[in-house]
């Protein structure tokens, strides 16, 4: 009796190791694929996206930052009342600011609006730097050493690019490097539609 009792538990045990054993074959490689599904659409959403959040209708979060080492003044959420205004969020580390960068300073040398830079947790002397080494498009640059003011604007990666209307309110914002074409789709058509500015002062090249 105690036998046959040990031979039909080890029977259970069997065909349970064998609906685990199935279960793991089976559902293991659809897991996976969801997996590197949710990564990829991670992915997609990050780069070069402009993003429909709450950030884009609301006021610029009220702040005040130093200045980047060897600037003069610093930046604060003043400086954005009164005229459209690109603002950008960089560092000296992210690769991709470089491409973002060299649109930036075409783009300032026109003089057509004015853009701003948020440096975000930057070392100084690799700020300094890498804006002596590329050029300086910004207006002002506020020094976010820490990443607080960027977390504020919802920023969790860059490069990304604010446009702000002439009272301070976020009317778009992108995420990934710019460059002239997607400027002429979205940018100008808001700033020429909603803006006060002359449009005649955007060079023929931006249209």
């Amino acid at each position: 009796m105690g036998s046959h009792h040990s031979i039909h538990l080890h029977h259970v045990s069997e065909q349970a190791e064998r609906k685990k054993t199935h279960y793991v074959s089976t559902y293991t490689p659809v897991l996976i694929a969801l997996g590197l599904i949710t990564i990829l659409f991670s992915a997609y959403s990050f780069l070069n996206f402009d993003s429909p959040d709450e950030s884009v209708g609301n006021n610029t979060p009220i702040f005040s930052l130093p200045p980047v080492e060897g600037e003069i003044s610093g930046l604060n959420s003043n400086d954005f009342h009164g005229q459209y205004s690109l603002v950008s969020v960089f560092a000296s580390w992210c690769e991709e600011c470089q491409e973002n960068h060299n649109f930036l300073l075409k783009l300032s040398t026109e003089q057509g609006l004015p853009v701003y830079g948020l440096n975000y947790k930057d070392r100084p002397e690799d700020a300094r730097l890498w804006l002596d080494r590329h050029g300086n498009p910004f207006t002002k640059i506020g020094a976010d050493l820490n990443g607080e003011v960027a977390s504020k604007w919802g920023v969790y990666g860059l490069p990304e690019i604010f446009l702000l209307n002439d009272n301070g309110q976020v009317i778009y914002r992108h995420m990934g490097s710019m460059d002239i074409d997607r400027f002429n789709q979205d940018v100008l058509p808001l700033i020429t539609k909603y803006g006060k500015q002359d449009e005649h002062i955007y060079p023929p090249e931006y249209r």
